[in-house]
């Protein structure tokens, strides 16, 4: 494959389509829907994380 030499030609190329398959879509569903339930956010951390802004701002106007 030098600068001025004649090439062989194309290469091959060799693709096998992949067909969609409607039976795994079940599946992903289930699993965003679990997913989605995992990703709620509880009473609690709501409180965590206000007491931890309190905090951090008490000790930021306290220096």
């Amino acid at each position: 494959m030098g600068l001025f030499t004649a090439g062989r030609g194309p290469r091959s190329y060799e693709y096998e389509p992949r067909r969609y398959d409607s039976s795994d879509d079940d599946d992903i569903k289930r699993r965003m829907r679990s997913g989605r339930r995992d990703r709620r956010r509880r009473p609690t951390d709501l409180l965590y994380l206000a007491g931890l802004l309190a905090l951090s701002l008490f000790i930021y106007f306290s220096l």
